[in-house]
């Protein structure tokens, strides 16, 4: 038994075939987000201030055409004065970490790609449901399943070393009524008025 040798010869296994271990080291992939919170740390620790206003954070910082306010908004889609109050309370707590960190280059993307993403979401799953005149809860569940939820999704994973912005649920839905009192977001259906 000893000394015998053995030959593997025309093996075809559709993939790597060795006598022994086979080891792959692969580097995990770095995404956008990771990047971002990666070189927003850099710039806080070494205080790299950015005096601009990147474009597409002045799109969704810009008040649109017609803006009715926040609360006018809100009051038009049904939300009771508590409601109203408490997504006051939660757009001023997510609007001073905005203004904290406005002068951080990578925390304007994080929060432009944030502001984009949360658009597009409400744009596509709840606003059929305001168009349609779902009841209030319908469009509240929507609005935490389909909108907040997968942005903290997000965040944890991609944001997992972030140690500045810490986003939790009242910052994500602080955004959602931040873009609602500048008219990017709309809580009822103004086209059939």
């Amino acid at each position: 038994m000893f000394g015998t040798d053995y030959k593997q010869e025309n093996i075809n296994a559709g993939g790597d075939v060795a006598g022994h271990d086979i080891i792959h080291n692969h580097s995990p992939r770095i995404t956008w987000f990771q990047r971002r919170f990666r070189k927003l740390a850099m710039e806080i620790e070494r205080d790299q201030r950015y005096e601009k206003t990147i474009d597409d954070l002045e799109y969704f910082n810009t008040i649109l055409d017609g803006s009715l306010g926040l609360e006018q908004k809100l009051q038009d889609g049904r939300c009771s004065k508590t409601e109203i109050d408490r997504a006051l309370r939660q757009k001023l707590k997510f609007a001073k970490k905005q203004e904290k960190y406005k002068y951080y280059e990578s925390a304007q993307y994080i929060n432009s790609h944030l502001f984009a993403e949360i658009l597009l979401r409400f744009n596509d799953y709840v606003k059929p449901l305001i168009c349609s005149q779902a009841n209030k809860v319908e469009v509240f569940k929507a609005v935490s399943n389909n909108v907040i939820s997968p942005i903290l999704d997000k965040l944890n994973i991609e944001g997992v070393d972030d140690d500045y912005l810490c986003y939790d649920a009242e910052d994500v839905y602080g955004m959602v009524y931040y873009l609602t009192g500048i008219c990017h977001i709309n809580w009822k259906n103004y086209e059939n008025v």
